[in-house]
């Protein structure tokens, strides 16, 4: 038995998205978390991953007099809310050693005869058994006198864990509660190979036990990432992080027995897309037609895509992004939802494009907030009479006047700058402040933040000019380059062979490299009408002929450039693939000396250039977009990120194929100087809801849990893993100095 080594009590500070340096609470990269009941409170386990245990936070759950006093049923003390379970030397918060690197967190609810709250806390970790953690234990360990073991013998599962979740049911008011006393609950644990089902219960003595095994099945040939359950535990799902989408489980279909058989599964398709997080919706509401609308937990399926390793060329890097999905467990339609304004269960419409984070780095997880059920009297934990949905708040800061808005669904998701962000679910969009500034779209219109200008400024340069509206939703926040006559990525510094050819031409040859890649990018075009202009040159032959002295020691490095007439394989070098390009020789003119060398031989460093009909290559940021046209023109293709308008038309919807973020053309004289060009950048017209502490460098953001009570209608937290610290946000005092959000280290 492992015992409870007790730590130090973290003091909370708050302002508003810039948290106030706390007492220490010693994290080491804090990642999952889960909260559990225990007696008069609620305990949130922190995975302290880098010290190989828990962090115990308490939250006093009790319902408060809607007069403010003090409930005398309510034996929590407010000095111990929202605080770390301490040690014996109570400066210290304390620690919940598992030994197995943790990194996930279930909290599985039960209760005592005498209807007591007695949970454990379940933690997957690196190797392959699930740790078990008392929390009644943890909590009697402060004031029951001889209560010293917090922590039962772990729960070997055979196979190296990925995920655990419990399958707590839900209270009337939407809120996590026990089973009752003398039913197990029921928790799911993934492992490298299998689901498997567990019974959690109390033991005679009404104490915390290990789990035992109910079932199992095999999920090959998924590879588990994350699991969600439905609550009450008849449906499980596991995010595939090898395949498509997600697979759906019932509960029911998985059979006892020694020898697990295959799961019997039911896939819901990402488009093809491997998914690194799942979450469930809860029980929410909206309005339609003026009539009420429920909609079950489980309905709606958040999946967390995985970044592709490759991207079309040309278009943005993939950053992985969120879809939602109709989990159709309910007889309704399955898969991902279509794009606006089209309803989430209408079928035989284009499906959405993930939703992503542009410039705030890779989604990483995501959460459902609870969503406040309508009501005609104040009821806690909401307090508030709302007589139709939507009735969820977040505080949005616009329109100053009413800066809180209410909505039907909400959810969370954290990513590696360390920010959490806010989707509006059923509009599929980002929660933006400037679609609530104004009442019409003009402020979601992205913007030119810097006006294309000219370098070097030549007299009669050339003139830049975007010719069409940006569209939002597609136009990211960028910088962008048109550059003529640029080095092409890749193929800027090469060194090679130079050799005579025919009449008037050169061939220069690179050894172990092909120019096909380059020809068959769409973006980039590499082919004839290119130019190569050479920096360093150096002996391949006789050093003592005056030939190739004359180049050698004559030349001046990217004095001119070569146009290039032919790309194919050497045949010197045996080579089957295209890695020799024919050049022309540069004619003498009165102005200038050409070059046409009679060195047989020589070596070169080359740097190869956009040339020819379409001279111009344009940059997103260090991304290459493509060439301008003949005529000038240009149309900039953006991977589309979010559907901020407030209102999309059906017989115009926001489909894959419109993707174009603007066009320009360019106008006036050529440049005269290679790798000249122009620069400007664009804003996306986007303000998204967030929270972060700002007092730290970027700190990658990890898990984000959404936690309810009867007294607290919604806290989310955040584990900032890069940072060390948890952060705490109330969504509707978000923007409150005093407790919109805290920072716990």
């Amino acid at each position: 038995m492992k015992q409870a080594l007790l730590s130090a009590l973290l003091v909370t500070a708050a302002c508003n998205t810039t948290t106030t340096p706390t007492a220490i609470g010693e994290f080491t990269s804090p990642t999952g978390m889960a909260a559990t009941g225990a007696a008069d409170r609620d305990v949130l386990f922190i995975a302290n991953t880098g010290r190989d245990g828990l962090r115990a936070l308490q939250i006093c759950n009790a319902l408060l007099p809607t007069d403010g006093g003090v409930n005398p049923a309510d034996t929590c003390p407010a000095k111990e809310n929202l605080q770390f379970i301490p040690a014996p030397i109570r400066v210290f918060a304390a620690t919940i050693e598992t030994g197995n690197r943790p990194l996930r967190v279930a909290g599985v609810r039960m209760e005592r005869s005498n209807h007591s709250g007695a949970g454990v806390a379940l933690v997957a970790g690196a190797d392959s058994t699930v740790a078990v953690v008392d929390a009644r234990a943890l909590v009697d360990a402060q004031r029951v006198p001889g209560v010293t073991t917090v922590t039962l013998p772990p729960l070997d599962v055979g196979a190296q864990t990925i995920d655990v979740v419990a399958a707590n049911p839900m209270t009337g008011l939407d809120v996590e509660t026990a089973m009752p006393a003398g039913t197990p609950a029921t928790a799911f644990v993934a492992t490298q190979t299998d689901l498997v089902v567990l019974d959690v219960s109390l033991n005679a003595s009404e104490l915390a036990q290990t789990p035992s095994i109910r079932a199992r099945c095999t999920l090959s040939p998924v590879v588990p990432t994350k699991l969600a359950v439905v609550p009450g535990g008849d449906q499980v799902f596991v995010a595939d992080g090898a395949g498509d989408g997600v697979v759906v489980i019932a509960t029911s279909s998985i059979a006892p027995g020694p020898t697990p058989l295959p799961c019997n599964m039911t896939r819901i398709s990402a488009g093809g897309r491997s998914v690194r997080f799942i979450s469930l919706s809860p029980h929410w509401y909206e309005t339609v037609a003026g009539a009420p609308v429920e909609h079950p937990p489980g309905e709606l399926l958040m999946m967390v895509l995985e970044p592709l390793n490759q991207t079309t060329p040309g278009m943005d890097l993939d950053s992985g992004g969120v879809l939602f999905a109709e989990t159709g467990i309910f007889g309704g339609p399955r898969g991902v939802v279509p794009v606006p304004p089209f309803g989430l269960q209408e079928t035989g419409q284009e499906p959405m494009q993930p939703l992503s984070l542009p410039g705030a780095g890779l989604t990483v997880e995501g959460t459902f907030l609870r969503a406040v059920p309508p009501s005609t009297s104040p009821v806690q934990p909401d307090l508030v009479t709302c007589p139709q949905a939507p009735c969820t708040p977040l505080y949005v800061g616009q329109p100053s006047t009413a800066p809180t808005q209410l909505f039907n669904l909400l959810a969370a998701v954290t990513a590696t700058d360390g920010t959490t962000s806010f989707i509006d679910v059923p509009r599929r969009r980002f929660v933006n402040r400037n679609a609530y500034a104004v009442a019409d779209d003009s402020l979601l219109v992205p913007t030119v933040d810097r006006a294309p200008a000219f370098s070097p400024v030549t007299v009669g340069s050339p003139v830049l000019t975007i010719t069409s509206a940006l569209e939002p939703g597609v136009a990211h926040a960028s910088s962008w380059l048109a550059i003529w006559h640029s080095p092409i990525p890749g193929l800027d510094r090469r060194g090679g062979t130079v050799r005579q050819a025919t009449a008037g031409s050169l061939t220069f040859t690179v050894n172990e490299t092909s120019f096909k890649s380059w020809q068959d990018d769409p973006a980039i075009q590499f082919g004839v009408g290119d130019v190569v202009s050479f920096g360093a040159y150096g002996f391949a032959g006789d050093p003592s002929d005056p030939r190739c002295q004359a180049v050698v020691n004559g030349e001046t490095p990217y004095r001119f450039e070569l146009p290039i007439t032919a790309i194919g394989p050497d045949p010197l070098t045996g080579s089957t693939v295209p890695n020799m390009l024919t050049l022309a020789v540069l004619p003498d003119t009165p102005q200038a000396p050409g070059f046409h060398p009679d060195c047989p031989v020589f070596n070169a460093a080359a740097e190869i250039r956009t040339g020819g009909a379409q001279p111009w290559l344009v940059f997103d940021g260090l991304n290459v977009k493509g060439r301008v046209q003949p005529d000038g023109t240009f149309v900039a293709h953006q991977r589309r990120f979010d559907y901020p308008r407030q209102a999309y038309s059906q017989a115009a919807p926001p489909l894959q194929a419109n993707d174009v973020a603007f066009t320009f053309a360019i106008t006036g004289n050529a440049p005269t100087i290679p790798k000249s060009g122009f620069t400007w950048a664009i804003g996306s017209g986007e303000s998204m809801v967030s929270y972060r502490d700002t007092l730290t460098t970027a700190g990658f953001a990890t898990t984000v849990y959404s936690y309810s009570s009867p007294r607290y209608r919604t806290l989310l937290f955040s584990s900032i893993t890069g940072s060390n610290e948890l952060l705490q946000a109330d969504p509707f005092v978000l923007g409150s100095s005093a407790t919109g959000v805290l920072a716990y280290r």
